[in-house]
């Protein structure tokens, strides 16, 4: 499956349905600390109403290996994104591919397949937050990233809306693009919002809504 659009934080059932009808590549299940952290059973619904053809990501950042493994065990997570300062060596031995988060860490070819990664995911920088700062991405911090992750896919988040997602891909040529909040009313994923982001982002990157 080509991961274009990502969309992270579901919180509900219907954030599901709305994030997939939307027509969003791959849905970010929050387990590290976040006001949208899950309990394993809670993730393990959400994970069970995705439609197979959705990539389900579970999100964590400095994590316990057990939290990891019995997420891995009782949810339909299809890939481990991790956004602390795991070793790649670590983030690898679940057994699932990864996506690693990065705000200006260069990771090498070595560690890349140490973590099984299959894309780096490029935050804002809050030194207090490890994702979902609802920062934008410094461009000159971006490009220099993209260019020195060994040809795997570079993800676009921070601060991403329907309003600016097609500018940012414009300017920075993402292979993919990642938004929470930016889609969100009092919360929850809003379905307008939803569809405009990921219709603006298709367009962008020269493909039509699926």
């Amino acid at each position: 499956m080509t991961l274009r659009v990502k969309i992270c934080g579901m919180a509900s059932v219907q954030d599901v349905k709305t994030c997939a009808a939307a027509g969003a590549d791959a849905l970010g299940f929050i387990f590290a600390s976040s006001p949208r952290k899950l309990r394993v059973a809670e993730a393990r619904v959400l994970t069970d109403a995705a439609p197979l053809h959705v990539m389900t990501v579970g999100v964590f950042a400095n994590d316990p290996a057990d939290l990891v493994a019995i997420a891995v065990a009782q949810c339909r997570l299809d890939v481990l994104q991790f956004c602390g300062d795991e070793p790649a060596e670590y983030a690898g031995s679940f057994g699932k591919p990864t996506i690693l988060g990065s705000r200006r860490r260069i990771y090498s070819a070595i560690e890349l397949r140490a973590a099984n990664a299959i894309a780096v995911l490029v935050d804002g920088d809050d030194p207090e937050r490890f994702g979902g700062t609802g920062k934008i991405v410094d461009a000159a911090t971006f490009v220099k990233l993209r260019g020195s992750q060994g040809g795997v896919r570079a993800i676009l988040a921070g601060g991403l809306t329907p309003a600016n997602v097609a500018q940012r891909i414009g300017e920075l040529r993402p292979d993919a693009v990642d938004a929470r909040s930016g889609i969100e009313r009092d919360g929850r994923k809003e379905p307008a919002l939803a569809r405009a982001f990921v219709a603006a982002a298709r367009a962008a990157f020269g493909e039509e809504r699926r």
